[in-house]
């Protein structure tokens, strides 16, 4: 049997969550982070909500900076926000500091043996509540020169154990205590965690707004990760590759994975394999973010979205509510929910605009087709 060619993995990792190998467009926003955290206590970075839609790389840049900032002798501790939480961030919070915190046994057990009778005592240590238990953490590193890192992925207004460790961590910033608070989520949730009057202290936190990446970062990325395992990368084909991921994080990780698929076995990538990756990455992109976050709209949102994509550029509120045939105030409230959905984006007043990549080409497929918008 003829035996086969030594397979070299692909470089490129579209999943949600992988760490690629070069973060394209988010140096600054890392640096500005990590000179937060090397900054004295109050620094406004050290309180940053990260904003974008689905596949914009929130929860990679989380990753990334919690991995710096742990290389830089900080603790870090990464949840979502749902229930658990709390909890979540006092095991890990343990878990990741024991080398530097005093062990603590959870019970007591002392035994007499009186002749044939033996007399045993259990004292189980008094439990404490969790944030009181995360303060002696922070209190205990601290005291060592180590800050606390805690990461927020998935924000969601109605999680309570998120409201309640805004506020924790509010006094700990009040106390003068060294920590750190990174959260991301879509627009809409975000927005809706800084209108809630419990947590007005997180409206003075930085928001970052997760861009589109600029081509020549895309083209970077794509070079030096192809590079990485001894590949280049034709001109042409570069400029055709960089211009089908349309800045956006997870599409630069399918483009990229399709481009070494297709020129597996040559040491060049060509023109043909960008065009076919191309291609190939639009159809997967759909498949993976834009159909299931069509999938999660109701019909009149859905309506909403084909009157906008009618435009081939930004589209006027009132253009949209005429092609619908409805008002104003209706379709006002119907912008706000596709802004939560991180959907649309609102430009200016009165002017909406698609948040993710190809969208609008995608919905006026689907309206042409009518397997969506029918009704």
């Amino acid at each position: 049997m003829e035996e086969l060619p030594r397979r070299i993995s692909n470089p490129f990792t579209p999943a949600f969550g992988s760490m690629p190998y070069a973060l394209a467009g988010r140096g600054e926003l890392i640096d500005d982070v990590l000179e937060g955290l090397a900054n004295q206590v109050g620094d406004p970075n050290r309180c940053t909500i990260f904003i974008g839609p689905r596949g914009s790389g929130k929860t990679v840049l989380l990753r990334a900076i919690a991995r710096y900032a742990s290389e830089q002798g900080w603790i870090s501790v990464s949840v979502s926000a749902k229930d658990g939480m709390l909890d979540k961030i006092r095991q890990l919070a343990h878990a990741n500091a024991s080398h530097l915190l005093k062990s603590k046994g959870e019970s007591t057990i002392t035994s007499v043996q009186l002749g044939p009778v033996a007399l045993t005592r259990e004292k189980q240590r008094e439990e404490v509540p969790w944030w009181l238990d995360v303060r002696n953490i922070v209190t205990e590193l601290n005291a060592q020169g180590v800050g606390l890192l805690v990461t927020v992925d998935e924000v969601d207004p109605n999680c309570k154990e998120l409201i309640d460790y805004i506020d924790t961590y509010q006094s700990f910033v009040s106390e003068g205590r060294d920590v750190a608070l990174l959260m991301a989520g879509l627009p809409g949730q975000v927005m809706s965690l800084l209108l809630d009057k419990n947590v007005s202290f997180v409206r003075r936190a930085f928001q970052r707004p997760l861009l589109a990446i600029d081509q020549l970062e895309v083209e970077e990325a794509l070079i030096d990760t192809l590079a990485s395992k001894g590949k280049s990368i034709d001109d042409e084909a570069l400029a055709i590759a960089a211009k089908a991921t349309r800045g956006f994080a997870f599409a630069i990780q399918l483009v990229g994975f399709f481009l070494w698929r297709y020129s597996r076995g040559r040491d060049v990538v060509t023109v043909e394999d960008a065009e076919r990756a191309a291609v190939r990455s639009a159809r997967e992109l759909e498949r993976a973010v834009l159909e299931p976050t069509l999938q999660e709209l109701s019909q009149r949102e859905l309506q909403y979205v084909q009157a906008m994509a009618v435009d081939d550029g930004p589209s006027s509120t009132s253009d949209v509510a005429h092609r619908m045939g409805i008002g104003m105030t209706n379709g006002a409230n119907i912008k706000k929910r596709l802004i939560a959905h991180g959907v649309v984006r609102e430009i200016k007043m009165g002017v909406v605009d698609f948040l993710m990549p190809t969208m609008r080409e995608y919905v006026r497929r689907r309206d042409t087709s009518g397997d969506v918008f029918a009704g």
